[in-house]
């Protein structure tokens, strides 16, 4: 016991003479604060993290403990960084991007036929319904880049399947902007034509994400599954051909605008089914009342560097909503992280994070800023 005391006693004094020298560093950590400001220089120098973390190894006498005092050092410049980043002031991140009011009387589309829920969400989010129907979500967005429409309404995400990955990567592709997001309620019905039975049914077609949501449904009848278009797409073929056999996943509204028939409603494997639409525009909207902001960054990849990047938004009350990472083209093992925020977007304390993450990032882009959906108005 007496041994273990006087090791104590020792990493004590050791402790000691280290506090010390951790107090001149972040003295001298200041004036490299001091000096990026003046020169407008970033925080982020990854070849001066290596370098640190390289001459760290060559200072040990005992090389086992090499990967210690690589975590040590990581640590180290980590305090370092939040110390420089507590002193220097950031430019607004979100001053480089045009922004323009919300226009809900402008030229507008939509993803799908006629009936479709983006119809829907366009209409509840701008209450007309005097978009234009294009097949493709990339269809939306060309419309959009040759001045066709000025907004344009895509699926984003589903609370049953997640994310629709390739709308991320064309609001990447065509730098675009989230100006809105509105949540639609989705309840499929199994849709055939007059008289159609269950028992008639030999093939089912809807877009994948619906047929995927309705799985339980559809595994216990012994149908050949044809993923199509779209929901609407699907109950307009229906329509067309006129054979009892084919049946389509799609909505009521649906089946009023095809005059079908609804042979099973709500087969939607999880009764709360909701989708997120987003409002697509060459522009940010600028509205004071903003409370929701997305961004895309990517990150050198290295131990910490999305926990590092992250915990900033909780150390300023920021709620992180969703996060999707998205590979980089041309990059193996790099992603670009999508993030949406739930902050006053007008606040010092948004900015202040944001400039972090930007300062820290190999890649930073705002991709909107706009007032949070309200998932409870679901009808």
């Amino acid at each position: 016991m007496e041994e273990l005391k006087k090791l104590r006693e020792r990493i004590d004094e050791i402790d000691k003479q280290i506090v010390g020298l951790f107090e001149k560093r972040m003295d001298v950590v200041l004036g490299v604060a001091e000096y990026k400001k003046t020169h407008n220089t970033g925080v982020l120098q990854t070849s001066r993290e290596a370098e640190v973390l390289q001459k760290a190894v060559d200072n040990l006498k005992d090389k086992a403990y090499a990967p210690y005092v690589k975590q040590l050092m990581n640590e180290m410049m980590t305090l370092s960084k939040d110390l420089q980043n507590s002193k220097i002031s950031y430019k607004s991140v979100l001053d480089k991007y045009k922004r323009l009011p919300l226009d809900k009387s402008a030229r507008k589309g939509f993803y799908g036929d006629r009936g479709s829920n983006s119809e829907k969400a366009m209409v509840d989010f701008f209450g007309n319904n005097d978009g234009k129907s294009y097949p493709t979500f990339e269809d939306v967005f060309k419309a959009i880049k040759c001045g066709e429409i000025e907004y344009g309404v895509v699926p984003i995400e589903n609370s049953s399947t997640g994310a629709i990955t390739e709308v991320y990567d064309l609001l990447r592709k065509y730098d675009y902007f989230i100006a809105g997001e509105q949540w639609v309620s989705i309840n499929h019905c199994l849709l055939g034509v007059k008289g159609a039975k269950l028992k008639d049914i030999k093939e089912v077609y809807s877009h994948h994400q619906a047929i995927t949501q309705c799985d339980e449904f559809l595994s216990e009848g012994k149908w050949k599954i044809v993923p199509y278009k779209s929901t609407a797409s699907s109950a307009k073929l229906v329509a067309e051909t006129g054979d009892v056999t084919k049946a389509a996943i799609a909505s009521k509204v649906n089946a009023k605008l095809y005059n079908l028939d609804v042979i099973e409603e709500n087969i939607q494997s999880q009764s709360c089914n909701c989708t997120r639409f987003i409002v697509v525009s060459k522009y940010m909207i600028e509205d004071e009342n903003n409370d929701k902001t997305s961004i895309v960054f990517a990150l050198n990849s290295q131990p910490g560097a999305l926990f590092n990047a992250l915990k900033y938004f909780a150390k300023n009350g920021i709620n992180l909503l969703n996060i999707e990472s998205r590979p980089v083209e041309n990059a193996p093992e790099t992603y670009y992280f999508y993030t949406d925020l739930e902050y006053a977007c007008n606040s010092p304390k948004l900015n202040e994070a944001l400039g972090y993450v930007k300062s820290i990032s190999t890649f930073f882009e705002v991709v909107g800023e706009y007032k949070k959906g309200n998932i409870n108005g679901r009808d």
